[in-house]
């Protein structure tokens, strides 16, 4: 069980902190995915929903576009991030009680 719990944050935590990354780096138009840019209807939900990941990243944008500053900033929010919501779902676990 814990193994899985480890899983299933980990995996949360990458996806969570890949789509925050994503949304910074569209912010700027010459890095458009697909048609996914700061225009797209739905850029503005994901930039409100990853604030908590992105508030460093929009700082370090404005400052340094670099993909290895970036890579090194977001590889510690995801761990910062996976930490945080292992422990959130294992704290979640042993205090539900079955009936």
């Amino acid at each position: 069980m814990k193994n899985n719990l480890k899983l299933i944050s980990f995996i949360i935590s990458l996806l969570y902190v890949f789509v925050a990354t994503i949304v910074v780096m569209v912010s700027f138009s010459k890095y458009e995915i697909m048609g996914f840019d700061h225009n797209h209807p739905l850029w503005i939900f994901f930039a409100i929903v990853t604030i908590p990941a992105n508030f460093l990243l929009w700082v370090l944008v404005m400052v340094d576009n670099s993909f290895l500053s970036i890579a090194i900033l977001q590889t510690i929010i995801f761990l910062i991030f996976w930490f945080c919501l292992y422990n959130a779902i294992k704290m979640n676990q042993s205090n539900r009680t079955d009936y």
